[in-house]
């Protein structure tokens, strides 16, 4: 079996200009997404013609929620929470920046390696790998969805 060649590129973490409240936990990092930017990125997917997840996550912006992700696409989730990040809308948020990341010493990380699988044709997603340039250590892996491309949470949103 040959190598699949990947688009590496780096990302810029942005400000977020809301608190981040949902928290996820990947191999010791923290990567924090607010809950704005996920109902956002969601209106867009289902846009894009993808309703599995709705146009909303339906959590409330006072609350704080922590999703454990793991290596790899388990079939067993075990929250709603957790294929709604890996596979519907946290790679998308990484490739736009839209997160807040701490290492495992809780120093922020604000420029994230992000490795793209190209996509193929007849599927809907691909996978998407973001690793710490310090480290070189995996933080997130999601898939991203075909019909997000060149999507844009907007500026005013």
């Amino acid at each position: 079996m040959g190598a699949v060649a990947l688009a590496q590129r780096p990302v810029q973490m942005s400000n977020l200009w809301t608190r981040p409240q949902v928290h996820v936990l990947f191999q010791g990092y923290v990567v924090s997404f607010a809950i704005r930017d996920i109902d956002r990125a969601l209106q867009l997917l289902e846009e894009s013609g993808d309703s599995t997840y709705g146009s909303s996550c339906k959590l409330d912006t006072a609350g704080n929620y922590v999703v454990e992700l793991f290596p790899g696409f388990r079939q067993e989730y075990k929250s709603r929470m957790q294929p709604l990040m890996q596979r519907g809308v946290g790679a998308f948020l990484m490739l736009a920046g839209r997160a807040y990341i701490e290492d495992r010493h809780h120093h922020p990380v604000t420029t994230v390696t992000a490795d793209i699988a190209p996509f193929m044709e007849g599927v809907e997603q691909t996978n998407c790998c973001f690793y710490d340039p310090a480290t070189n250590i995996k933080l997130f892996e999601g898939k991203f969805a075909l019909g997000m491309q060149n999507r844009d949470l907007g500026i005013d949103y």
